[in-house]
């Protein structure tokens, strides 16, 4: 078996590149752009009025004439004398001859004059054209995580597609004759399945929109006929269940008998110990144990891991913080632990059973323990990895 640090290596070196494609910018939030993006414009493109008011030509007389209006999307071609103004709008393209924008509160109108109720100084409430960028100017820089602000910048700039790190397509077999879908009554000897639905929902977290379930029974050849399809039609496939040793467990044999290269089976540590690591072509292969929380703690560490490397997003990495208990570890494995954290420190929970799901419910931590760690002392730096839930 191999340590947790070479496991991660070999899913950090295996695992599939980032692939570019282009997307709507309606449709590419939660994506990691993949160029830079200079300004095709600039922000504002003219200089704009900041509030409602009245441009001017400043003079030192209280009192202008107000000599027309301006609106947001007007083309204006009025060229203000000193002392006169035109009435004006926010967003609206101000004048070249105006000197400043009159908030509409701090005037007095009357008779077609206004009178200022306090000083003004030039190019006061105006927003000078290039303020926010300007054109040719770096707007957005590769590798930022899209969110929606970022795309409504985009979108200010005039763009409506840009080029972004693709998702992978990611299949899940989820094996075993015993497994039942939920909502229906529940046959005897059978269990409801769980895990593709926690699998489904983490990987929606991870912004993965195209997702396939195959329930796969526990015969060989069924096993290959889904595993060949979704080696053929997707990025990543992760498998639940069927790669330990028992004589049904057919998941390890199905991948060697197609081909697939295994880089590890089998990890050090506690729980999730059955893993199972290999690549087949363009797709990269999961086989995680069958047992929730488990596979719970194997996705955590290692899927997201090869997930995010394919989206090129920011490595996840382990933290550390006060353990506010001590923890033993006697078995000569690694050990992922459940737990929290607090104002004060990392508590873990009482629970640690791998087929335990209610374990998770409270769960936002997992504590890292090597194998060569006998015991870590309360008040001691423990590592930690923030999960999704």
């Amino acid at each position: 078996m191999i340590s947790v640090y070479e496991a991660l290596q070999i899913v950090f070196q295996q695992s599939i590149a980032a692939t570019i494609t282009e997307a709507s910018i309606i449709n590419a939030e939660g994506h990691v752009l993949a160029e830079d993006v200079h300004a095709p414009i600039s922000l504002p493109p003219f200089q704009q009025s900041a509030m409602d008011g009245f441009a001017v030509k400043l003079t030192s007389e209280e009192n202008y004439k107000i000599v027309g209006c301006v609106q947001a999307g007007d083309i204006s071609d009025i060229i203000l004398k000193e002392g006169e103004a035109v009435r004006i709008y926010t967003g609206a393209k101000v004048p070249f001859s105006a000197d400043a924008v009159l908030m509409a509160e701090h005037v007095v109108e009357k008779n077609g004059y206004i009178k200022q109720a306090r000083p003004y100084t030039g190019k006061t409430n105006i927003k000078l054209a290039g303020e926010q960028v300007k054109k040719g100017d770096l707007a957005i820089p590769k590798n930022t995580l899209l969110n929606s602000s970022a795309l409504a910048y985009a979108a200010a700039l005039g763009l409506d597609r840009v080029k972004v790190y693709k998702r992978p397509d990611v299949a899940l077999l989820i094996t075993g004759n015993e497994v039942q879908p939920p909502g229906d009554k529940l046959e005897e000897g059978k269990i409801y399945d769980s895990n593709s639905i926690m699998l489904q929902l983490l990987l929606r977290k991870l912004g993965i929109k195209t997702i396939r379930c195959f329930y796969v029974s526990d015969e060989m050849d069924d096993t290959l006929h889904k595993l060949k399809e979704a080696i053929e039609n997707y990025d990543i496939l992760i498998a639940s269940g069927g790669v330990s040793v028992g004589d049904y467990d057919l998941m390890e044999r199905a991948f060697e008998t197609l081909g697939v290269m295994q880089h590890f089976y089998k990890i050090n540590q506690k729980p999730g110990k059955p893993i199972y690591f290999g690549t087949k072509e363009k797709t990269i292969l999961f086989g995680l144990p069958g047992n929730p929380a488990a596979c719970f703690i194997n996705f955590q560490v290692y899927v997201v891991a090869a997930i995010q490397k394919a989206m090129n997003c920011k490595e996840r990495g382990f933290k550390k913080a006060v353990l506010k208990e001590s923890i033993e570890n006697s078995n000569g494995k690694s050990l992922f632990l459940r737990g929290n954290k607090t104002v004060d420190g990392i508590e873990i929970h009482k629970n640690q059973s791998s087929s335990m799901l209610v374990s998770l419910i409270k769960t936002d931590v997992l504590v890292y323990v090597p194998a060569d760690t006998a015991c870590i002392e309360k008040g001691k730096e423990v590592l930690y990895l923030d999960i999704l839930q």
